[in-house]
């Protein structure tokens, strides 16, 4: 059945591939299982559905039973020797809202602001696996999404991102970034990434991409090399169009076989990516992961703080609860509060989740 499934996905999208970068999972790491056809195509997949209670201010609560947040993906991917230990590496990747078929919280209005597609690309991009690392080019997460990312619930409707826990936006720890020639290698414990947007926005009507010529995408990460255990990492984002930068400095460290910390320190400077309709600020993110058995605990504490006006300074705490029920499926519980200082507009959301993957 897999095969068939991935012929016909194959076909429906006229044999278009993308390739390299960070292959999809709930930390940014591969973790899914595949089938593999007979062409060396890997179809595989993911399914969530989740039930959540959100509220912002004093407001009613608003519940709901979705994938709002579009964790739930389909994609393709190849691999191909082409001799002299050249490689041709593929990858296309869709979101897809198989609740209520739209991918965005229901909306049916389809216009330049509201997405109502089912299927929604995700990343899309082909490329080379070389002796000097990877080369390609197409649609990506980019490296400061994927390079020290410690949120679990990524996607979900109590994600760090979506409650100041971390920045957001393309140019921050969300979305992805288009028309980028990539470059990515591991050289022992350093680990290094680099995205150049080359698309030309002059002409709208030419090119529809989220990025403009000059955007860029970076991170460096060291891994064991001071003591085993400890990763330490930078990462920045860059807008061309106002010359602004997202900069990122982030740390983990196994303190215990079944426990670790971490710490990420934000300076965002790309609008969007601090709060909606705010320049710029800082956030500071704490926080630890427990294993017991089968269930992994994250608790999570944020501060943001403003470079404008003091109501838009925050605090937010997180805290889930992840319980793998086989190889391929597990259920989560979660909860996120956004604390705005001065105001009363915090956000607060609770919900559980389910996921298979395939």
């Amino acid at each position: 059945m897999k095969k068939i499934l991935s012929i016909l996905l194959l076909t429906s999208f006229s044999l278009a591939s993308y390739a390299g970068g960070h292959p999809m999972s709930d930390n940014g790491h591969s973790s899914m299982s595949s089938a593999k056809s007979s062409s060396g195509v890997h179809f595989y997949g993911r399914m969530y559905v989740g039930y959540d209670d959100r509220s912002v201010g004093k407001a009613a609560d608003d519940e709901s039973l979705e994938d709002g947040g579009n964790k739930s993906r389909l994609g393709l991917k190849f691999k191909e020797n082409l001799g002299g230990g050249l490689q041709l590496i593929g990858n296309l990747e869709y979101k897809f809202d198989g609740i209520d078929g739209t991918s965005e919280d229901g909306v049916t209005n389809c216009n330049s602001s509201n997405d109502c597609r089912t299927f929604n690309l995700h990343v899309g991009n082909l490329g080379f696996k070389t002796a000097f690392g990877y080369i390609g080019m197409g649609t990506y997460e980019s490296p400061y999404k994927t390079m020290g990312q410690f949120d679990h619930n990524m996607d979900t409707a109590w994600a760090l991102n979506q409650h100041g826990g971390t920045s957001r936006g393309n140019g921050g720890i969300d979305g992805t970034v288009e028309g980028m020639i990539a470059y990515h290698n591991q050289m022992g414990p350093l680990e290094l990434a680099y995205q150049y947007a080359v698309n030309d926005t002059e002409t709208a009507a030419g090119d529809q991409s989220n990025t403009d010529q000059g955007d860029y995408s970076m991170g460096l990460q060291l891994k064991d090399m001071f003591m085993p255990g400890l990763v330490l990492g930078y990462s920045r984002g860059h807008s061309q169009a106002d010359g602004t930068s997202n900069d990122r400095f982030y740390a983990s460290m196994k303190v215990m076989p079944n426990a670790g910390v971490f710490v990420s320190l934000e300076d965002l400077q790309i609008s969007g990516s601090y709060l909606s309709g705010v320049a710029s600020g800082d956030i500071t993110t704490i926080g630890t992961h427990y294993s017991m058995g089968s269930t992994d605990l994250q608790v999570v504490y944020a501060k943001g703080d403003s470079d404008g006006a003091a109501t838009q300074d925050y605090k937010t705490l997180g805290i889930s609860a992840k319980m793998n029920l086989s190889k391929t499926s597990d259920l989560v519980f979660g909860y996120a509060k956004q604390d705005f200082d001065s105001t009363g507009s915090d956000v607060t959301t609770r919900g559980i989740g389910l996921t298979h993957r395939f």
